[in-house]
């Protein structure tokens, strides 16, 4: 059975038993800063898991796209290698919220694999917690399974988590049933204790199937709450699965793998087989992650996200040249993944054409600079065996990182080949030092704590309201608080609120600061606000059991905004989505925003494009946006719009953003000045995005709108910052001073200001020319002397002199000079003062 198969009759076997089929949400996590990438198919439901959120289904199935890049059974090192690792995979998963449990939830996981994928019942086994006895008996009783077929596993008491998930250290918890896959004797091994499950952690025990059954609340103590709402949530590998059913005894083995292993082998003209088939392994696997999660909005960069997608990338590259590839052939792999997995995903299909040039930049862009690294590494290794040495420095990994683009855990690879270790203490030493020079380093959301709540609420039932989109202003009581990490001057503490007008740092938008006026009219200011699942989290500074103390006594709290700064914000966040909406009439629809920082001094905005701006494209959006402001038009905003609605409406969904059942649109229409720019009707859509920031009531309300800067930062994704309001009316009085200085230099009647600079560079080149011309006559005319008094040393002529050179050519061409005149048996040693030195 081929895997596309597998994966549609598992949703058509979980729909035909009342399951809303939910479709994947992207990799890229916006709503989550806990994670990297979504790494398992419940991370979409994970506020309706915790109850702060609704859905209009109680049940949900799901193919949910994955990506684990660390962790136990997760090492990226070790991808290709064996049978079961991977970077991309697809998770199978149904879910309950408050429905069924687990009877329901294990019968119907026997009864997909045995009766709708025809494995031997005989051959599942089953793992349950040490005292989960309502699964155990659902198994023997119901599913007819004998209980020696069944291993009670796991003891949180003693600090064995097996069989029993919890999503953090505090909140919901429960736990879990795992079914097996008996592989049979032949993959038996030798564990001294026996080859059983619960003994050895061998292939011949594959696991499958994980059903969690959500069903207590963990306290920081420790202490377990039923939950009120009591829900399942399972995960299925496809990839293992596709295994079983296809009778093979590795994942790369299956149909999925081996289209991309084979074209791989008809690009390199080498047999998959022996460390050959590892690195060809390794390529259909990474091929596959840089392919999906680029899809969604993961562009190759030097950090975050970005940075594991360069790595990733780069660690196929350089399998490639193992394979003897010398030219770029990544992207042909991952034209093959589209191919084979586009009827599933469709977005890849409709973001081919930007994808793959992408994979190309990036690859050749590392190939330029492959070769010289590997040199440099081999200078390394020998000077390594010279030593004696056995580890490469962390600052010898940080040259190949920072000078040649070697991610660290490939210097790590190519040293274990050599029977070498990298220092990675020393190489996150020298990172670091990096990183504190570039003054990048992010403090508000580090050292975060468990919430503390201030009454008898449970951290997982806290649940806070933003009031901003209507007022700056507001009074509350606080209902927690939590440790904020160290900003270098003291402690910080998150506070939460009932209601607050602050805006959470989010979507591209700065959060907002203010003030909070206690009992007695404390004045305590507030540095940011960051985003929590609860709510808007308040950042000041101070200790959180001192703010718990304070807040207890102090009752509702005054909340007031930073009013003309969130104004100012506003601004820009505003013009944010009108530039968008330019760029797309000026250079196509084919741009996409790749991510936008707003801030009350600039905007910023990322998008897919491959090629610089023009300096009239650049006049042409910055004309597209100046009309939508002086058309003055309402900004209007849409709450609670079902997103199947927003997306049928035409609203720019951002992909990589994870969006509820139903969003919050802002559209602008266009008006008289816009309606002539773009030969349209007045009052005709201009611009339909789903946003949940703060946005100006009418567009007039902008201002002004310059843009100041556009770059490229990353392949296929350029970059242009952005001013209006009060920092643009600063800017073009800057302009105009500077314009009106040198008008005041220059002659009024000479003309074009710039035909006058021009003029005026070229006479000074010229001078310095002739300047250097006599400068160096009058330079050989001193060395002649030095030339006719030369010293005999031996057969030999040589010549030491203090020479006038003004630059190092003069220099050269002087001491060509000297050369040439004492004839082969000369030595010249000339010198010059340059600038002191």
């Amino acid at each position: 059975m081929k895997t596309s198969e597998i994966r549609a009759r598992f949703l058509e076997f979980f729909a035909a038993r009342g399951h809303t089929v939910v479709a994947s949400s992207p990799l890229v996590p916006q709503d989550d800063p806990t994670l990297l990438f979504t790494n398992a198919g419940m991370n979409q439901f994970k506020a309706v898991l915790t109850g702060l959120e609704t859905r209009d289904y109680k049940r949900a199935a799901s193919c949910q796209k994955c990506m684990r890049v660390s962790g136990k059974h997760n090492d990226l090192e070790e991808v290709g290698k064996d049978a079961r690792h991977h970077t991309f995979f697809e998770m199978l998963g149904n879910w309950s919220f408050g429905d069924y449990y687990k009877a329901e939830s294990l019968r119907w996981g026997r009864d997909f694999l045995v009766q709708e994928m025809g494995l031997d019942p005989d051959r599942l086994w089953y793992s349950v917690y040490k005292d989960d006895d309502e699964a155990f008996d659902a198994i023997v009783t119901q599913l007819g399974v004998p209980a020696e077929r069944i291993k009670r596993l796991g003891d949180i008491e003693q600090g064995d988590e097996e069989n029993f998930w919890s999503m953090g250290e505090t909140g919901p918890c429960g736990p879990c049933a795992e079914i097996y896959f008996d592989q049979g004797e032949d993959r038996r091994c030798d564990h001294p204790r026996g080859c059983a499950l619960g003994v050895c952690d061998c292939d011949r025990w594959l696991e499958l199937w994980n059903h969690v059954f959500m069903q207590f609340d963990r306290d920081a103590q420790g202490k377990l709450t039923p939950l009120p709402m009591q829900s399942v949530d399972t995960g299925l590998g496809l990839e293992r699965l596709a295994a079983v059913l296809q009778r093979v005894q590795s994942n790369y083995q299956t149909d999925i793998f081996q289209t991309l292993i084979q074209r791989m082998a008809e690009i390199c003209g080498r047999r998959p087989a022996g460390d050959d088939l590892i690195s060809m392994q390794v390529i259909a696997d990474h091929a596959r992650a840089v392919v999906f999660t680029i899809t969604d909005g993961a562009a190759p960069s030097n950090d975050g996200r970005g940075y594991v997608v360069r790595r990733i990338l780069r660690r196929a590259a350089r399998h490639g040249h193992l394979l003897g590839v010398e030219q770029p052939f990544l992207h042909e792999v991952a034209d093959a993944v589209i191919a084979n997995m586009g009827a599933a995903y469709p977005e890849l299909r409709e973001r081919r054409e930007r994808v793959l040039p992408v994979i190309r930049q990036e690859e050749e862009r590392f190939l330029r600079t492959l070769a010289a690294g590997l040199k440099i590494y081999g200078e390394f290794r020998d000077r390594m065996r010279a030593e004696s040495r056995c580890v490469v420095s962390g600052a010898e990994a940080f040259k190949l990182h920072d000078t040649f683009g070697f991610p660290v855990d490939l210097t790590a690879v190519m040293a274990a080949e050599d029977g070498f270790t990298v220092d990675d203490a020393g190489f996150a030493a020298c990172m670091q030092q990096q990183r504190a020079q570039s003054g990048k380093e992010r403090v508000f959301m580090q050292g975060i704590g468990p919430w503390q709540p201030l009454a008898a609420t449970s951290g997982s039932a806290l649940r806070g309201r933003f009031t901003g989109y209507d007022t700056l202003v507001g009074r509350s009581e606080a209902l927690a608080v939590r440790a904020g990490g160290d900003d270098g001057d003291g402690p910080l503490t998150h506070l939460f609120f009932a209601a607050a007008p602050f805006y959470p740092e989010g979507g591209g938008q700065i959060g907002d600061t203010g003030t909070l006026t206690l009992a007695g009219g404390e004045k305590v200011p507030v540095l940011t606000t960051v985003k929590a699942e609860e709510g808007p989290a308040l950042v000041v500074r101070g200790d959180a059991g001192d703010w718990s103390a304070r807040l207890r006594a102090a009752g509702p709290v005054h909340l007031a905004v930073d009013a003309r700064r969130r104004w100012a914000t506003m601004r820009h966040h505003t013009a944010t989505h009108l530039l968008h909406a330019a760029l797309r009439r000026v250079l196509g629809p084919h741009v996409e925003q790749a991510g936008s920082e707003v801030t009350p001094d600039r905007l910023r905005f990322d998008f897919r494009h491959d090629r610089p701006l023009t300096r009239q494209q650049i006049a042409q959006v910055e004309d597209v946006v100046s009309r939508a402001i002086l058309d003055n038009q309402p900004v209007q905003r849409r709450e609670d719009v079902p997103l199947a609605e927003a997306k049928a409406a035409g609203a720019m969904a951002l992909f990589g953003e994870k969006y509820g059942d139903t969003v919050r649109m802002i559209e602008i229409p266009g008006g008289l000045a816009l309606a002539a720019a773009l030969a349209t009707e007045p009052g005709q859509r201009y611009s339909l995005e789903l946003c949940g920031g703060t946005h100006c009531q009418a567009t007039g309300d902008i201002g002004g709108f310059r843009v100041t800067h556009e770059s490229s930062i990353a392949a296929g994704v350029r970059r242009i910052e952005a001013v209006c309001g009060e920092p643009a009316l600063t800017l073009a009085r800057n302009d105009r001073e500077q314009l009106q200085d040198l008008v005041d230099i220059l002659r009024r009647d000479g003309g074009s200001l710039a035909g006058q600079v021009r003029e005026l560079l070229a006479e000074r080149d010229r001078l310095r020319k002739e300047l250097q011309r006599q400068e160096q006559s009058a330079a050989r005319a001193d060395l002649a002397g030095a030339v006719g008094a030369a010293r005999a040393v031996g057969d030999w002529q040589v010549v030491s002199a203090l020479v006038g050179a003004t630059d190092r050519e003069a220099l050269l061409q002087l001491g060509d000079h000297a050369r040439d005149t004492l004839g082969e048996r000369g030595v010249v040693v000339l010198g010059a003062v340059w600038d002191g030195k």
